[in-house]
């Protein structure tokens, strides 16, 4: 086939697109790209032309080439007239042939060169913003292509040798660590081979702006402060921020838990303390007080003593439309009465204390009405001291025996009453649970369960015991009128919660697994449906930094139903533990003592 002749000259206005081009996709692709590369350097490669009529010559190869010409002319920074080179193709060519192995012949650049180019370009001296403008891109696609071209030469190869994805490449990219991302990739199996595993291992010893620290304090207020912070180029809003002052965000932390500290001193506590972090071990150190119903006004007290004797002497009168509908009307004024607010009473205020720390979603989480074990008041002390002491008129053996029958008599009544039976055994329950002072005449044995380490179900405890803390009175006398008077619902579901504090399905040190008391809670376990799956996920802290390599190799194998990997076992114990914890995250998979019984 002969081929074109010489180069020529043409005026771009002469040039026009060619019907028969073989690419009809895409032809207008990064226009703007190519427009800024022919301004800033050029037209680096000749046109392929053919004789059209009227004088015109059609682009047989180069279309976006003429068209980023035509941009620039329009633009006005090109003339429209400008003398383009062009290779003039003989009439007898076939022009498509030709087309088509121009574009189907020609090698694209790999990406992993162009981001080392980009690199390249900026460490001879040119700025981000030179090159984005020299090859028609934004300044921001230049710095994440720089950002790519810094990663380990290992990692490009890698890339290069299609072993690794774009997406892995740029999970790399969030740290400029080249020692470290090649340990992340030297460790990569399938089995954590995403980006987001990626991402994760090499950002674990960073704070994310996503903390809850940094979310108490505000990105805002700590970068207004002078703080600066990392971006991951490749990771959309706040999760790719990192925090580079940590000792500037925790003194911002500590400045505003003072200041909420200080808000909370005006409200009378005997002591208050700002804390990072308050979690249930550090909490359960302490007795708690709850707030009471303010005390009714002499009006209040007064009308409320009006409608109670109304409303008995309408319920004495014969039903009919007119009583029933004043009924309504006293039981809803009385209900308004007893929707009391509620407050800490000054005997509280005068022993207790409130601590303010970091909430889990960074939020300011105060705890109230907390008593230090040196400030809790025994109940002798609370005044029956100075009641005058009475001279017995009885022997102490006959008012055991009087005593004895009148404790016949109130239980052979209470059989026969199982509403009031109900309410005399959560009373008793209840005022061991919440270590109020008084005793039950119920001899009910119970001591509240106290967890040396937090769990779900020790968070989960708590806010029930504080949701009860604020409903029920917390006085041993007005508990037990508070117990009488609520319905068979809501007693049991005291009565539940009180049982619950109860549970001891702890295996002691060298106990068996096999006891009656375990036994039992098996048992129950079944018949609750219990999903430990639920309650708890193993972590490096709570599981597999306190058990042996080769424990945790068998739990990995178990829990992704294959073989232990070559690659688990040559893993440092440190290694292998955080390995774990990642990889085990949302497997379900339990310990053998937390499984449900056989």
């Amino acid at each position: 086939m002969t081929t074109t002749t010489e180069t020529t000259a043409i005026a771009l206005n002469k040039l026009t697109t060619w019907d028969g081009n073989v690419r009809k996709t895409n032809t207008a692709e990064a226009i703007g790209e190519m427009a800024a590369s022919i301004a800033s350097h050029g037209l680096l490669q000749s046109l392929v032309v053919k004789k059209a009529a009227r004088g015109k010559f059609a682009v047989v190869a180069g279309q976006r080439r003429l068209l980023a010409m035509r941009e620039l002319a329009a633009q006005g920074r090109i003339d429209a007239d400008m003398a383009v080179p062009c290779r003039v193709i003989a009439a007898t060519m076939d022009a498509a042939e030709l087309s088509l192995a121009e574009n189907a012949v020609r090698l694209s650049m790999h990406p992993a060169d162009q981001f080392e180019a980009f690199r390249d370009l900026i460490e001879r001296g040119s700025s981000p913003a030179d090159v984005a403008a020299r090859f028609g891109v934004s300044e921001a696609t230049v710095k994440k292509r720089l950002k790519l071209g810094k990663v380990s030469p290992v990692i490009l190869a890698a890339y290069r040798e299609e072993t690794l994805s774009l997406e892995q490449v740029m999970a790399f990219a969030v740290s400029d660590d080249t020692h470290a991302q090649e340990q992340v990739l030297a460790q990569l199996t399938h089995w954590h081979a995403d980006p987001s595993d990626i991402r994760a291992t090499l950002t674990q010893d960073k704070i994310a702006a996503t903390e809850r620290r940094v979310r108490f304090v505000s990105l805002a207020a700590y970068e207004q402060a002078g703080g600066e912070v990392e971006r991951d180029l490749f990771t959309e809003d706040e999760d790719g921020l990192f925090i580079l002052d940590a000792a500037l965000l925790d003194r911002l932390v500590t400045e505003r838990l003072q200041s909420e500290a200080e808000k909370l001193k005006a409200e009378g506590w005997k002591w208050v303390e700002a804390r990072s972090c308050l979690d249930y071990e550090a909490q359960s150190e302490f007795r708690r007080v709850y707030p009471q119903p303010v005390a009714f006004s002499e009006d209040e007290q007064a009308e409320l003593d009006r409608l109670a004797e109304e409303y008995d002497a309408l319920e004495q009168e014969e039903e009919n439309e007119k009583t029933s509908a004043r009924l309504d009307e006293v039981q809803n004024r009385i209900n308004e009465l007893a929707q009391r607010e509620r407050a800490y009473t000054a005997e509280a205020l005068s022993m207790a204390g409130a601590i303010v720390s970091v909430g889990h979603n960074g939020d300011t989480h105060i705890v109230r009405g907390l008593v230090r074990a040196e400030d809790v008041r025994p109940a002798d002390l609370d005044g029956e001291a100075d009641e005058p002491k009475l001279t017995p008129t009885h022997s102490a053996t006959l008012i055991e025996s009087l005593t004895a029958a009148k404790s016949a008599a109130l239980a052979a009544e209470l059989t026969n009453r199982p509403d009031t039976a109900l309410a005399a055994v959560v009373h008793a329950l209840a005022l061991k649970v919440f270590a109020l002072h008084g005793e039950s005449s119920l001899q009910l044995s119970l001591a509240p369960m106290r967890y040396r380490e937090a769990s779900a179900g020790c968070e989960a405890l708590e806010a029930a015991r504080a949701a009860w803390g604020e409903r029920i009175p917390g006085e041993a006398e007005a508990l037990w009128h508070w117990c009488l008077a609520q319905d068979s619902d809501r007693l049991l579901q005291l009565l539940a919660f009180c049982a619950a504090c109860s549970i001891d399905a702890v295996q002691k040190k060298h106990e068996r697994a096999d006891t009656s008391r375990l036994a039992l809670a098996d048992a129950l376990a079944a018949a609750l449906g219990l999903d430990m799956a639920q309650w708890f996920t193993p972590t490096g802290a709570n599981y597999f930094s306190r058990v042996s390599h080769a424990v945790i190799v068998e739990a990995l194998a178990e829990a992704k139903d294959t073989k232990p990997m070559r690659s688990w076992q040559a893993m440092k114990k440190s290694e292998l533990v955080t390995f774990a914890e990642r990889e085990m995250r949302d497997s379900g998979w339990l310990p053998q003592p937390l499984r449900p019984a056989a």
